[in-house]
């Protein structure tokens, strides 16, 4: 992941305190914080989640309780938890929470794994229409061009969202083939601005792209997979698509 750059835009980064009711295996009753954070947190990174509306970058402050924190003490809540467990004293340390009182895990039933309430305050990245994101190209052709923003999203630009005075030059003099599934592909080229400047700079440069996000959608995970993470985007403004398209 790259450094984030300040910007005087509204953030489409947001954190959210979330309180999620699970079980702790009975194997990691002497190290329970840990265990919460590799099974219940760490899923979650890098996936849409969709009670917080948007991509888990990253989480901090895990807390355990007895009982659901209220929203004033899971928004005030900013001390960091030890995450190992070197000792007996550690350990014990360990069935605190903020407010210093035992963590008292609750059995229902016949169930043989003890439930408790985890607490974590979750980076967010949220997207959303017509923002402004900057992102570096990683692939061009004569139909579209790839991006990626933050090393992490890939966003798609399509010919109809690019300047109508760039152009394609082919590498390979307009040399097409068919690809392994039947599909006519480019040989390689890149794309060139009004003054012919190659877009994007020049080999081995990095340049930075304002791309407007122009349609997303996010599906969470099945089982064990990941989710899918669909950006599309545009170079153009609003008013010139309007232009365009009218």
């Amino acid at each position: 992941m790259v450094p984030i750059k300040p910007s005087s835009e509204a953030s489409l980064f947001h954190r959210e305190r979330v309180s999620q009711y699970v079980s702790l295996p009975a194997a990691s009753l002497t190290s329970a914080l840990p265990s919460i954070c590799a099974n219940v947190f760490s899923p979650l990174l890098l996936t849409y989640h969709p009670p917080v509306r948007g991509v888990v970058l990253a989480y901090t402050d895990v807390s355990l309780s007895s009982s659901q924190p209220t929203l004033s003490s899971t928004s005030s809540s900013r001390k960091k938890s030890r995450h190992n467990t070197a000792s007996h004293q550690e350990a014990l340390q360990e069935e605190h929470n903020e407010n210093g009182t035992t963590v008292l895990l609750t059995h229902i039933d016949e169930y043989t794994s003890p439930f408790l309430w985890a607490t974590a305050t979750l980076l967010v990245w949220r997207p959303s229409q017509n923002a402004r994101i900057p992102a570096t190209i990683t692939h061009q052709s004569s139909t579209h061009m790839t991006l990626s923003y933050l090393n992490l999203f890939a966003v798609t630009v399509l010919r109809a969202h690019m300047p109508e005075n760039w152009s394609w030059h082919a590498e390979g003099a307009n040399k097409k083939r068919k690809g392994w599934d039947g599909r006519v592909e480019d040989l390689g080229g890149w794309w060139v601005d009004g003054d012919g400047v190659k877009v994007g700079g020049e080999e081995g440069e990095k340049k930075e792209l304002s791309v407007r996000v122009t349609e997303w959608d996010a599906r969470p995970g099945v089982g064990k997979g990941r989710g899918f993470l669909k950006i599309e985007g545009s170079l153009l403004e609003e008013s010139e698509e309007a232009r365009e398209t009218a």
